[in-house]
C-alpha cells in the first residue's frame, strides 16, 4: 500500500468515528444536562487541553516516532469516546473532551508531517497539495456518510453515537502500528529540544509563516458554527431532518476539496485563496444567522462550508512547503498551539456573553452574526497583508 493510501485509510478511520457524533453531538450534551453556555465552556476546555498538549506531542513525534504518535492519538480518541458513552453531566463531559483533545494533539502535527516525508521518500513531494486535498475530499465523504449513520443511531439513543468513535479509533491505531512505522519519519533526525528551537526560528524569521498563524487565529471563529448548528436547525427539521442538512453542508466541502485538487495555483502561493476561504466562511455564516427562512439559510450554509473546505488543505500545503523535514511535526504543533488559540478563546468569550441566556435560536443567531463580522474583517486584513513570495 502506498504512503498516500495508508494515510487516507488512517484519516478515514479517525473521521468515520467522529462523523457518527456530529449531527447529535450538541443534542446529546443537552440530553445529559448541559446548557448552551456550558457547551461553549466544555469546548473551551477541549481546545485549552489540545493547545497545551500540542508542543509536547509534536516534539515527541519529530524526536521519537510520528507513527507512534498517530497510534497514541487514535487510542486517546477511543478512550475519550468510552468516557462519553457513560457521561452524566458537565464534569464527565469535560473529562471526555480533555482525553479526546490529547488524542487530537498527537494526530495534528504528526499526520501532515508523516505524509510529507513519506512522499519525499517516494520522490513524490510535488503531489503534497493534491494529497491534502484528496484527504479533505475523503474526509468529507466519510463525514457525510457517518453523519447519516449517526442520525439514525441518535433516533435510538443519543448516547450510542460514541460507539463507532471508540471502535474506529481501535482500527486506526492498528493501521498506524502495522502500516505507518518507519515510512514517514524525519529524513534527518534531531532531538526534541532542537526540533522546537528550529521550529521557533523558522516562525520568527518567515513572514509567511507568521501570516498563516494569524489566518488560523481568525479562522477559529468558525468553531461557533460547530457547536450550535444541530441545535439551531433541530426545531425546524427534527432529528431525522438534520441528515439532509448534513448532506447539503458536505456538498460544499466536497466541492471545495475538488477545487483544491485541480487548482493550478503554484505551490507556496496559496495565500490569496486562504484569505478568500475565510471571507466565504464569514459571509455564509452571517447569512445563515440573518436568513428569515430555512430555504434562504441552506444556500448560505453551502457557502460557509465551501469556505471551510478550502481552508484546511490550502493552509496545510502552504506550511509544509516552507518547513524542513527535521521539525515538520513540531512546527505543525507550534502552528496549532498558536493558531488554535482562537478555537479556545472564541468559545470562552461566547460562554461569558451568553451565560444565563435562554437556549433559543435567537441566542445562537446573535453568536453567529458576531463571529461572521469577525471573520469578514479578519479576511480583509489578511488579504491586504498576504505574502506574495513563494
Amino acid at each position: 500500500m502506498s504512503a498516500a493510501k495508508t494515510y487516507y485509510l488512517f484519516m478515514a478511520l479517525i473521521h468515520l468515528g467522529m462523523s457518527a457524533t456530529i449531527t447529535a453531538y450538541t443534542p446529546f450534551l443537552v440530553s445529559i444536562g448541559l446548557t448552551l453556555g456550558q457547551i461553549a465552556l466544555v469546548n473551551t476546555i477541549f481546545w485549552c487541553v489540545l493547545i497545551a498538549a500540542e508542543l509536547p506531542t509534536g516534539m515527541f513525534a519529530d524526536g521519537r516516532s510520528r507513527a507512534f504518535s498517530l497510534k497514541m492519538g487514535a487510542v486517546f480518541y477511543s478512550f475519550g469516546a468510552l468516557i462519553y458513552l457513560v457521561a452524566i453531566g458537565f464534569w464527565s463531559a469535560a473529562l471526555a473532551e480533555a482525553i479526546i483533545a490529547i488524542g487530537g494533539a498527537f494526530v495534528s502535527g504528526a499526520g501532515t508531517a508523516w505524509i510529507a516525508d513519506a512522499l519525499a521518500r517516494e520522490g513524490q513531494m510535488e503531489k503534497l497539495r493534491h494529497v491534502y486535498a484528496t484527504e479533505s475530499l475523503i474526509k468529507s465523504v466519510i463525514m457525510l456518510a457517518g453523519g447519516l449513520v449517526g442520525t439514525a443511531i441518535a433516533l435510538i439513543d443519543y448516547r450510542l453515537i460514541w460507539v463507532p468513535f471508540a471502535v474506529a479509533g481501535v482500527f486506526a491505531a492498528a493501521v498506524a502500528h502495522w502500516r505507518m512505522n518507519g515510512r514517514g519519519e524525519p529524513l534527518e533526525y534531531v532531538s526534541e529540544v532542537r526540533a522546537l528551537s528550529l521550529a521557533l526560528g523558522a516562525l520568527t524569521r518567515n513572514r509567511a509563516l507568521i501570516w498563516v498563524v494569524c489566518a488560523l487565529l481568525v479562522f477559529g471563529a468558525v468553531v461557533s458554527f460547530n457547536h450550535y448548528w444541530a441545535l439551531f436547525f433541530l426545531p425546524v427539521v427534527g432529528q431525522l431532518g438534520l441528515s439532509w442538512i448534513w448532506v447539503l453542508m458536505y456538498l460544499g466541502l466536497v466541492g471545495a476539496s475538488q477545487f483544491v485538487r485541480r487548482t493550478s495555483v503554484r505551490q507556496g502561493q496559496e495565500a490569496g485563496l486562504i484569505a478568500l476561504s475565510i471571507l466565504l466562511s464569514g459571509f455564509g455564516l452571517g447569512l445563515v444567522a440573518l436568513a428569515p427562512t430555512l430555504w434562504l439559510a441552506v444556500p448560505a450554509l453551502f457557502v460557509h462550508e465551501v469556505g471551510r473546505g478550502l481552508f484546511e488543505p490550502l493552509s496545510s500545503a502552504f506550511v509544509q512547503h516552507r518547513v524542513h523535514t527535521s521539525y515538520r511535526a513540531t512546527f505543525g504543533s507550534l502552528q496549532s498551539f498558536l493558531g488554535r488559540m482562537g478555537f479556545a478563546i472564541i468559545p470562552f468569550l461566547i460562554w461569558l456573553v451568553i451565560h444565563g441566556k435562554p437556549n433559543t435560536r435567537e441566542t445562537i443567531s446573535g453568536v453567529w452574526l458576531t463571529c461572521a463580522v469577525f471573520l469578514l474583517f479578519g479576511a480583509l486584513i489578511l488579504w491586504f497583508t498576504r505574502p506574495k513570495e513563494s
